[in-house]
Parts: C-alpha cells; sequence; structure tokens
C-alpha cells in the first residue's frame, strides 16, 4: 500500500507539474496574442489621430487655407488610413457671419445652407448667437449631411471639446449618432485651430484666440475591423489552430457594457479533439478574460480578449502521457513491493507473538501502577494483619492529607481520626475490614496541619490466586466542597436572600418545635407580625436598590433588639415576622419585649445623606390563646397587624376574634373603595374659612365623603388610610383636586370674587414624578388663578423626606400655587426645616384649639404658633373653632382667619352657595360682626 501511495503521490506531482507547465505556456500564448490585438487597435487609432494632427498643422502653418489645399491634403491620408470616415474643418461664426458663410458654402453645393442634427434629422439650423460650422469635409460623397453641420447644436461632446480647446490636444467624443449615417454610430475627434501666429501662453490666451477645430470622424466598429485586417489579425492561420484562438471584444467607453460595445469576435472553431470529463476535470480552466484598457485621444476604451472554454488533448499531451506511464510504473512497482512485504510480514508475526505475551503482563502492572498513581482520589492499601498497618499510599494520599508516605508506612489509618473516633459511619469501615468484603462510608478526616475535611471512603479486599485476602485496599474522595455546598443550600433554603434574616421555612420549622417544648413545659409564645408603614411609598421614592438597603438596614435594628433564642424573619416586601419566647424564669414573653422591638424602628435611617423615617405597625397572637399551629397563629398576627394599620399604625395591637369580623368588613369596603370613582359615589364637602376681623368668607376647604348605596355615608377616617394603603388614593386625589378647582371657577363667575380652595394633598401624591405637572394642568383645564388654590400638606407628610419635599414645594411655587402646613404642632418639624420651606399658611390642628380657653399648655401653644406665623410672615388659620370663647381667644391673639362648626360645618356644593350669598348679604347689610351668630347645619 505504501509503494503505491509513493507511486501515486509521484505521478500526481509530475502530472501537476507537466500540466502547470502546459499552463503557463497557454497563457502565455493568449497574452501575447491579447497584446497584439491591442497593439494593432492602438497603432491604427494613433495614426488616425497623427493624421488629425497634420491636418491641424496646416491651418497652424498659414494664415488661410482654401478648400482645395485641404483636399489636397486629406486625400493621401484617407488613403492610407481607409478606416477614416472624414477629417472636416469646422469654423466659429456670429449670427451676423451666417450669411456670408452659408454663400461660401453655395459655392461648392448649390443650396448648401448652415443646418443642425435635431431629433435624429439634418433640418435648418436655427437663429442663434454662435456657430460651429463644417466649413470643409472630405471625403464628400457620403459625407453630404453633414456639410455646413452647426456642431454646436445639441451636441454631447462639449466638455471633451472644452479640454481641447484649453490644452491643444485632441480629444475624443463618445459614441454619438452621425449625421451622414442612418442608424451607426461613430466617434468624433477634435483638435483646436486657434488664430495664425497668435501667442498661446496660458488657457485665457488659447480661449481667445480659438477661431474653429480640426475634425476626424470614425465608426468604431468598422475602424477595428479594419485594422486587425490589415494588420493580418482578422482571421486564425492553420498553424495558429495548435493554440487555443483569441476572442475579442472592443469597449468604446470607460465601464464595458452592451451600450459601449463596438466590436465582438467569437474565438475561432476548432477542429481538433478535446478531453471530455472525468479527464477534463484534472486540468485547470482557461484563464480569465483579459480586459486591456486603451487610450484613444483622452478616453479610455477596453480591449477584452477571452480564450475558448474546451481543453484539448494537443494542448496536455505532455501531462497525459506522464499520467499514463506513471499510472502503469506505479502498478507494476506496488505489485513487486507487496510481495516483499508479504514474506516480511510472516516472519514478524511469529516474533511478535512471542513478544506481546512477555510484554503484557508488564504492561498490565505498569499501566495498573500508573493508574493508581494518576488518580486524583487518595489510595492506600493495608495488610490483612492486626492493626491494619499501611504498605502504600499514592501521590494523591499525600496531598489531600499533608502526609508524606514515609510518615504513614506502617501505621494504622485510625490516625486521619485524630479524636474524632465516635463516627457513626467508622463502625461500617470496621464491620468491613472483619468481615473482609467490601464497604462505604462518609468520613471526617484531618490533615496533618489539623484541618478537617470530608471523604467518601470505599474499602475493598484484595485476595491471592487462592482467594485469600491479603490487602484491603481504601479509595478516598474529597467531598468537602460539596459539603459546603448543601451547607450553602441548606441555608438559601431557610434563610432570606437579601436580609440574610430566617424565612417562612425556617420560622415555621421553629414555631413548631418551640410549641412543642411549650407545650410539655406548660408555657405561652408570642408570634408577632410587622409590617412597616408606608414602605411602598417609601420604595417607589428612593428606588428599588436604595429601598433594599433600606430593608437590610432595618433588618439589623430589629435583630439588635431581640435576643439570640428569639427567631426574626422576613417574609416578604416590608412583612416581617417575630417569634417571641418568654424571659428566663417567666411563663409568658413581656410587653417590655414587644416594645424593644418597635422602638427600634423610631430613630430615622439614613440614606444616601438623606434621613428616612419609618414606623411599623405590629399584631400579636398568643400560643395557644390564639392557636395552637405555626399557620394558625401567623394568620392571626397578620388579622391583629392589619387592624394596627386600621388605626393608623406605628402601634400594636394583640388578636381578638372581633377582628376577624372587622378584617372581612375592610375586604368588603376595599372592594367597593375600587369601585366608588367609577359609580361615582364620592362628593365634595366645603368648610368656610373665615376672616376674623370682618367675618368675610375668604375661601373653603374642599373635603371628600364617600355616599355608599348601602352603608350610607362613610366617614373619611374609615377609607381614608384603607386608600392610602391600597394606592386608590391617586386617583381619588386627582378627582378632588379637578373638582374642587372646577366647582371654584363656577362660583367665581357666578360674582364670588377673591375666594380661594384649600385641597388636601398626602404623601403618595406628593411621590409622584408628574405631580406639579399634573397641578398644572388642572389650573388651565379649569382656567383658575394658581394664586386661588391652596394645597395643604401635612407636618409629617413634608418632614419624612425633607429635601424632596423642599424641591415639590419650590416647584409648586413657581406656579403661583399657594401652600399651608396642616395640623401644625402635631408633629416634628423643627424651626430650621419651617425656614426652608416655602409656605404661606400656617392650619393650628384642633387639637390645640379644644381646650385652650382650660388649658394653659393649649394655650400657650397656640399663642406661640400665631407669634411664630407673624414673625415669619406667615398667614395662620385656626382649625375646629366651635365656641364664642375659643373665637374670642384667637382674636384677641391675633389670629388672622379660623374655620369650624362656631361658623359653618362642612357642607355640600350645593348648600355652600348659599352660604355664600347670605354670607355676602350680612356684610352689605352692615351686619359682619358678631362673628358666627348662626350656625350652619
Amino acid at each position: 500500500m505504501l509503494a503505491l501511495l509513493c507511486g501515486a503521490s509521484l505521478t500526481g506531482l509530475l502530472f501537476a507539474g507537466v500540466s502547470r507547465l502546459e499552463q503557463d505556456r497557454l497563457v502565455l500564448a493568449f497574452t501575447q496574442r491579447a497584446h497584439v490585438r491591442e497593439f494593432a487597435l492602438r497603432e491604427g487609432i494613433n495614426n488616425a489621430i497623427d493624421g488629425l494632427r497634420a491636418v491641424n498643422q496646416l491651418f497652424v502653418s498659414q494664415p488661410a487655407v482654401s478648400r482645395e489645399e485641404f483636399r489636397r491634403f486629406t486625400r493621401p491620408l484617407l488613403e492610407r488610413y481607409p478606416y477614416v470616415m472624414a477629417y472636416d474643418y469646422k469654423h466659429f461664426i456670429t449670427a451676423d457671419q451666417r450669411a456670408a458663410t452659408e454663400a461660401s458654402l453655395r459655392l461648392h453645393a448649390p443650396g448648401a445652407r448652415v443646418t443642425e442634427f435635431r431629433e435624429g434629422k439634418v433640418v435648418p439650423a436655427g437663429a442663434r448667437p454662435r456657430y460651429r460650422v463644417i466649413e470643409f469635409i472630405e471625403p464628400y460623397r457620403g459625407n453630404e449631411a453633414a456639410f455646413g453641420l452647426d456642431s454646436l447644436y445639441s451636441s454631447a461632446d462639449e466638455t471633451a471639446r472644452q479640454r481641447a480647446y484649453d490644452t491643444g490636444l485632441p480629444m475624443a467624443s463618445p459614441l454619438v449618432k452621425l449625421a451622414q449615417t442612418d442608424s451607426k454610430m461613430g466617434m468624433l475627434i477634435a483638435m483646436p485651430v486657434y488664430r495664425f501666429d497668435a501667442s498661446l501662453p496660458d488657457v485665457p490666451a488659447r480661449r481667445a484666440a480659438l477661431v474653429g477645430e480640426t475634425g476626424v470622424t470614425l465608426l468604431p466598429a468598422e475602424m477595428v475591423s479594419m485594422i486587425l485586417m490589415v494588420s493580418g489579425l482578422h482571421q486564425v492561420h492553420q498553424q495558429a489552430l495548435r493554440i487555443q484562438g483569441v476572442g475579442l471584444h472592443v469597449y468604446a467607453g470607460s465601464q464595458p457594457s452592451a451600450e459601449t460595445l463596438v466590436y465582438y469576435a467569437p474565438p475561432p472553431a476548432r477542429r481538433l479533439a478535446a478531453l471530455a470529463p472525468p479527464l477534463s476535470w484534472l486540468y485547470r480552466r482557461p484563464p480569465a478574460p483579459l480586459d486591456v484598457p486603451l487610450e484613444v485621444a483622452g478616453r479610455t476604451w477596453h480591449v477584452v480578449a477571452s480564450m475558448s472554454e474546451d481543453i484539448l488533448v494537443a494542448d496536455h499531451l505532455a501531462s497525459l502521457s506522464t499520467l499514463v506511464l506513471g499510472i502503469l510504473t506505479t502498478l507494476l512497482g506496488t505489485a513487486y513491493v507487496h510481495s516483499i512485504a508479504t514474506r516480511h510480514r510472516a516472519i514478524a508475526r511469529r516474533v511478535e507473538e512471542r513478544t506481546a505475551q512477555l510484554n503484557e503482563a508488564n504492561r498490565t502492572l505498569l499501566l495498573r501502577e500508573r493508574a493508581i498513581e494518576s488518580s486524583r482520589n487518595a489510595i492506600l492499601i493495608v495488610a490483612a494483619a492486626d492493626d491494619y498497618p499501611i504498605v502504600y499510599v499514592n501521590p494523591a494520599f499525600e496531598r489531600s492529607t499533608g502526609f508524606k508516605a514515609a510518615e504513614v508506612m506502617g501505621r494504622n489509618p485510625r490516625l486521619l481520626y485524630r479524636d474524632d473516633v465516635d463516627q457513626p459511619d467508622s463502625e461500617l469501615i470496621r464491620s468491613a475490614l472483619r468481615e473482609q468484603r467490601d464497604g462505604h462510608a462518609t468520613l471526617r478526616y484531618y490533615r496533618k496541619d489539623g484541618t478537617l475535611f470530608w471523604s467518601e471512603t470505599y474499602v475493598s479486599p484484595v485476595r491471592d490466586e487462592n482467594g485469600i485476602v491479603t490487602h484491603f485496599v481504601s479509595i478516598q474522595h474529597d467531598i468537602t466542597a460539596m459539603k459546603a455546598y448543601e451547607t450553602e443550600l441548606h441555608h438559601q433554603a431557610t434563610h432570606d436572600a437579601l436580609t440574610g434574616l430566617a424565612n417562612r421555612v425556617l420560622l415555621h420549622d421553629r414555631l413548631q418545635q418551640n410549641i412543642a417544648q411549650a407545650a410539655v413545659r406548660g408555657h405561652s409564645l408570642w408570634v408577632v407580625s410587622i409590617d412597616l408603614d408606608r414602605f411602598k411609598f417609601t420604595n417607589s421614592r428612593v428606588g428599588h436598590k436604595a429601598g433594599d438597603r433600606l430593608l437590610q438596614g432595618i433588618a439589623e435594628r430589629l435583630q439588635a433588639a431581640v435576643r439570640p433564642i428569639d427567631t426574626l424573619a422576613r417574609l416578604g416586601g416590608d412583612e416581617f415576622a417575630l417569634m417571641l419566647l418568654p424571659e428566663e424564669g417567666a411563663r409568658k414573653p413581656s410587653l417590655e419585649q414587644l416594645q424593644r422591638v418597635l422602638t427600634s424602628l423610631n430613630q430615622p435611617v439614613v440614606l444616601d445623606g438623606k434621613a428616612q423615617f419609618i414606623a411599623g405597625s405590629a399584631g400579636v397572637a398568643i400560643y395557644p390563646d390564639h392557636g395552637a399551629d405555626p399557620t394558625t397563629l401567623l394568620e392571626r398576627a397578620d388579622i391583629a397587624m392589619f387592624r394596627a394599620k386600621e388605626l393608623g399604625g406605628d402601634n400594636y395591637k394583640f388578636y381578638t376574634h372581633a377582628m376577624r369580623e372587622q378584617l372581612g368588613e375592610r375586604v368588603q369596603m376595599e372592594n367597593a373603595l375600587r369601585q366608588a370613582l367609577e359609580r361615582r359615589e364620592f362628593v365634595l364637602y366645603y368648610q368656610p374659612q373665615v376672616d376674623i376681623g370682618s367675618g368675610r368668607i375668604v375661601g373653603m376647604e374642599a373635603l371628600i365623603r364617600w355616599q355608599h348605596p348601602e352603608m350610607g355615608m362613610v366617614a373619611p377616617g374609615r377609607f381614608i388610610p384603607l386608600a392610602e394603603e391600597t394606592g386608590m388614593i391617586l386617583p381619588m386625589g386627582a378627582w378632588v383636586l379637578r373638582s374642587a378647582c372646577q366647582q371654584l371657577r363656577t362660583w367665581q363667575s357666578e360674582g364670588h370674587r377673591n375666594l380661594r380652595v384649600a385641597v388636601n394633598v398626602s404623601a403618595r401624591q406628593m411621590a409622584e414624578q408628574g405631580f406639579v405637572g399634573s397641578v398644572a394642568d388642572v389650573l388651565v383645564e379649569a382656567g383658575l388663578d394658581p394664586t386661588c388654590l391652596e394645597l395643604e400638606l401635612t407636618e409629617s407628610l413634608v418632614m419624612n423626606d425633607v429635601e424632596h419635599a423642599i424641591v415639590v414645594m419650590r416647584q409648586l411655587k413657581k406656579l403661583g400655587v399657594k401652600l399651608a402646613i396642616d395640623d401644625f404642632g402635631t408633629g416634628y418639624s423643627s424651626l430650621a426645616h419651617l425656614k426652608r420651606f416655602t409656605v404661606d399658611v400656617l392650619k393650628i390642628d384642633q387639637a390645640f384649639v379644644r381646650d385652650l380657653t382650660v388649658d394653659p399648655d393649649d394655650a400657650a401653644i397656640v399663642t406661640t404658633i400665631i407669634a411664630l406665623a407673624a414673625n415669619l410672615n406667615l398667614q395662620v388659620i385656626s382649625e375646629g373653632v366651635e365656641t364664642l370663647e375659643q373665637l374670642s381667644f384667637l382674636r384677641a391673639h391675633g389670629c388672622s382667619q379660623m374655620q369650624g362648626y362656631y361658623f359653618s360645618r362642612p357642607v355640600p356644593a350645593s348648600a355652600f352657595g348659599a352660604v355664600l350669598d347670605e354670607n355676602d348679604a350680612r356684610l352689605a347689610a352692615g351686619s359682619a360682626a358678631p362673628l358666627g351668630v348662626a350656625l350652619h347645619s
């Protein structure tokens, strides 16, 4: 086979070399013949251009040339270059010279006149300032139509002509339709004629001296054919049949295309035998067509030569002969070598059989030794004798344990246990050794440096040829990483990924365990459900990433407030749960334990340099009073937590059975609340805001009411907190703002000028990105002056995120809206913050007004707020004024405005119009005081 391959390879190399030489010879011959044709064409065209140069010199050498001189001069040129269609002279004339020129033309050809080539026909030239008229043309016969032709009219080659005029060189036109032929396309080559003896130093001088041009007209197809014929290249001689014939394409343009093709001669037919497949596949295809550019008076032509696609036998006789001889030689040599190789193989086979048997045992032993040495698992062999001494360890054992082989030889494998000998699985290994069988166990081993690692250990007995166990082999697979991964998975399955606290699964498990212990010991435990108040609002404002960091900080605070024996878990979102166990010696947990946890939330959390105030609501369920299993206790703790939220949040409630019914009512109210806006169940009531000095109504506060078809008039305290929690406060607040502004605009149009309306704004509205824009849209929609709108912000709202509140308040002030701090004095704002708030009004909460006539502390607070507002140039309004004594106190201490039952209860819009009319009438009658004699209900 080797001889055959070598012979075939050598034959292939020789064949490839010879065929390459043949191919190179064909390509060389083809290239030479292509360039011969290109050279013949170049010489022929240059001869015609040289003739044009000679004609041009006739006009350069003398001041005037007669028609007879032009004829005599061009006749030998036309005889020498039969492919030239005509030589001509064109003269520039003006419109004034046209008559004289036509008279001159008629001397040579009666009836001649200046013509133009229009729409394929020769017609009399139209009137224009300048003409370029063919005055001389030879031969005249056949070119009569061009005599007197104005070549300036619709000339397609003026750009080329202009280059000729500027350079003095001949320039060729593209293919154009000739006037003296019916359909043939021709080419014109023009050369300028300047005024005799004119100085031509530059382009302007040439243009000024230009008087005409000489030209030569060519028919490219006939010209190429004649040039090749004159050169003897128009036919293929018999001798040339031995070489591939050459086909020729001539393109009179810069890009070869069907439009510029002027000559085509296919490769000549061959009468020699051609190779057929598969032999033809052994040879390369003929070379690609050769494109030779040809410069013709400033224009580029393309001469494209091509070869026949046939692969002829005559062209490749040498390579075919090499192939045949090489194949025959290879076959004969292969047969000879095969006979010799057969004898040698028979002898070698006998030798190999003998040596293979001798080496097999050595290879097997060496393979086993290398496999053991290369194993990544630790392998040791112990003798089946007392104390099972170690007789071999592989390198992996040394790497995994840190012991060198010499340090463990003869010692018992128990040295890896150290003091940890009471492992449950170690007995499995000892039993396998005693019973001389396979064994498997997962054990803790210790390295030489004392570090622990886990090993999955396999033990198998080794028997001799008689079946007696002489050794045991042990394979130890290090599974420390897998054990660590299992530990990590267990931690992830039982802990919250964000905070690291216990999750619901772990909390449920610990509750079950502690409930079982509490049942035995007879003590109780508490399950506390904690939910952060308004966290969704805070999270949407600061962003989810910052919200996650906020939850982590809160989790750390809560964890620091509980004991290690208690369990704090995060159940999801902002919901936490806590298992509280009794303190030592007690039978039940204490309120101090719960209060300590909730108090940890009181301090603000600093997030990205801003203080965030977070409070929590908690619900407590007690084992065994409220349930005996984790699910029930968690469910009832949630119910108690929801009740704490309903009562305003930031407190805790213990579960009672009545709460379940209240929860059902809450769910029913939430469902009804979501449909109330669509069903138009909300109505606005208005409570007057009155100037204490004059008794005039200067504004009103818009208060929402819910008129439910079944529950009747629902108090705001029942549904506003629920709307805040569920997010319904956003569409509800937008409706209140739009309705109040539209109603005020209606009252203003009825003649009640100088009124303002106060609208309460919730924290969730303030947090919305487009809140300020929505206020502006409502004002535009209602057509209301921004100064007539007052937005009331609670003190706790603005203090929750001071920086954000300041930004929004400044944007609202840019609109022109008035701002009021509602319930002032009930929160924890500082004077430093109040100075930064761009507010107009402080509203004294009714909690201070209610007892100001009997409680010195309330009176002191009210007078302080009034004085503070006066010093800050702020208006002050007192809420909840119900008695004449309260009004008198406020008037005496400088409070400018009030609202409350003493003047009027909140009334619907239809009744408020009557209140306005009555107030206007009273003021008109001069009975403004005393204020509030009649109460409106």
